[in-house]
């Protein structure tokens, strides 16, 4: 269990739900939903692709963080990838308050079905 700055009980499993990246076929660029990394001092994360095709199809994922809401950076990236792969890991760190994916899929019509699970370690 773990607690916020004030005391009050933090469920750790909303924030994992929170960094996931749900699995879906992905056809363009793209960003995920933003989700608070005020108390993560890092993420542990594992991108699984099920399915690639099209011609030299290619997809670039990164995490992306702010601390101000607008201006993201790149926190760390996953390999340039171009086929289905079991499970690539990767800890990101130095975080700001909010975090997001973001993926860029090249190539002649590709599609990359993938997503991404996540752990997190915590301030708390």
């Amino acid at each position: 269990m773990a607690n916020d700055e004030l005391g009050r009980f933090q469920n750790p499993d909303k924030d994992l739900a929170l960094a996931d990246l749900a699995s879906a076929a992905r056809t363009t660029t793209g960003n995920g939903t933003a989700f608070d990394t005020t108390a993560i001092d890092s993420i542990n994360a594992t991108l699984v692709i099920t399915a690639a095709s099209g011609t030299t199809p290619t997809l670039d994922l990164v995490l992306q963080t702010t601390a101000d809401g607008t201006n993201y950076y790149t926190a760390g990236t996953f390999a340039q990838q171009t086929t289905t792969q079991t499970g690539l890991a990767r800890v990101f760190g130095d975080l700001g308050d909010l975090s997001r994916w973001q993926w860029t899929i090249a190539g002649t019509t590709p599609s990359f079905t993938f997503r991404v699970d996540t752990t997190v370690d915590s301030d708390q």
